[in-house]
């Protein structure tokens, strides 16, 4: 079987009923992906669409497959399939199931630390907005807490490209340091 061909029945097999059968079509997609393989763009959105959806997945050995997978995915894809790879994360950070904020942040935690170093500029001017509204304006204090720490994961690694932000960042970060709750302020 072509790996193309087991690349698509992986993908299939990812909407299995049983969380088993998900969490071995996930992991052993993380382990082609890992070979040094080319996959064309539409096999990448699919990828990435199926990874993102699993991170979603009732079973938490699935999600944390799907992030492992998120981490290697990266490596791989081209820039637009990074681009909706961040603008997902940071919306999920932001709006979605309170439940999962972790394993979200985790996604962008690896994403921030995986992604290629040419692809810095680009993820940076995609995620550090949704970031700065986090931290600003969300009244969520694990929202704020979760904003906190990837924005700090993103100035260690690629604070050099947003050097226009670091105002708007620095003046965000100084207003939480009168937070009641001592956990924010110590990420401020």
């Amino acid at each position: 079987m072509s790996t193309t061909a087991s690349l698509q029945a992986l993908i299939e097999k990812t909407d299995h009923y049983d969380k088993d059968e998900r969490y071995m079509a996930t992991s052993d997609l993380c382990a082609i992906l890992s070979k040094d393989i080319k996959i064309d763009e539409v096999l990448e959105k699919r990828i990435c669409g199926v990874v993102l959806k699993q991170l979603d997945d009732p079973c938490n050995n699935v999600q944390s497959v799907a992030v492992r997978c998120l981490g290697i995915l990266l490596k791989k894809v081209h820039e637009a399939p990074v681009v909706e790879i961040c603008d997902k994360l940071c919306a999920l950070i932001l709006d979605g199931k309170s439940a999962l904020r972790d394993i979200y942040s985790m996604g962008l935690k690896t994403l921030i630390d995986d992604v290629p170093e040419e692809m810095g500029n680009l993820v940076s001017s995609r995620i550090i907005t949704p970031l700065l509204r986090g931290i600003s304006t969300s009244q969520n204090d694990d929202i704020k807490r979760e904003c906190l720490d990837r924005m700090g994961d993103l100035l260690r690694r690629f604070g050099y490209l947003v050097a226009r932000e670091h105002e708007d960042v620095m003046t965000a970060a100084i207003r939480q340091l009168d937070h009641p709750r001592a956990p924010i302020r110590r990420r401020a």
